[in-house]
């Protein structure tokens, strides 16, 4: 049944879009990451070849655009929004490489969680520039998070993050030893964890 929830998903996200393109939690609404959450998997069910309404998915990426180029302020959860919102784009071919660039040369200490670097590699690999993809990639390996708190507003913990780490370098063509190295930090992580998956973790 899983392309049938595929589809009642999408349009039950697209009923939560704003007229400007947003997306909210319970309604229509202005959320960033949110945002990017939902044109991520807005994106990968295009991809696999289910219906999107086009208008819908033109309107969300181009409020991403919007909401990116307003940011003057890189630091604590806005980082993560700009890392997933740019990684999106990217996916799209909807980002300018000098901005990724200056992200990722000039401004990657302020990206401080492992993932928004992986978002920013994938994002880096999507537009071409594979070295400085892979760099940012091993930059990732060892700064995977061992605290297993849940006090985040994405709702991730360092197990999520790890595997999506993992994910996001296989997809981005970097070297099998890059990869390697980072599920095998993921295994780490894995093996840490006394409890059930959450939602996230287990997906």
């Amino acid at each position: 049944d899983i392309p049938g929830r595929i589809r009642k998903a999408i349009d039950r996200v697209v009923a939560f879009q704003s007229a400007a393109g947003a997306f909210g939690l319970w309604s229509p609404g202005y959320d960033m990451w949110l945002t990017a959450y939902v044109m991520d998997f807005l994106t990968r069910a295009r991809e696999a070849g289910y219906a999107v309404p086009e208008t819908a998915f033109a309107m969300g990426l181009d409020r991403l655009q919007s909401m990116l180029s307003y940011i003057d302020d890189i630091s604590g959860d806005r980082a993560d929004e700009i890392a997933y919102s740019a990684y999106v784009l990217a996916r799209n071919r909807r980002a300018a490489i000098g901005d990724l660039r200056y992200f990722a040369e000039d401004k990657l200490a302020d990206f401080a969680s492992p993932l928004a670097k992986a978002q920013l590699a994938a994002s880096l690999a999507f537009t071409g520039d594979q070295s400085l993809a892979d760099r940012l990639f091993q930059g990732a390996v060892m700064r995977v998070p061992l605290d297993l708190g849940y006090n985040r507003t994405d709702y991730g913990t360092p197990l999520r993050d790890a595997a999506a780490i993992v994910a996001l370098a296989a997809e981005s063509r970097v070297p099998a030893t890059t990869v390697d190295r980072l599920a095998t930090r993921l295994t780490q992580e894995k093996d840490r964890v006394d409890r059930g998956f959450s939602t996230q973790e287990a997906a």
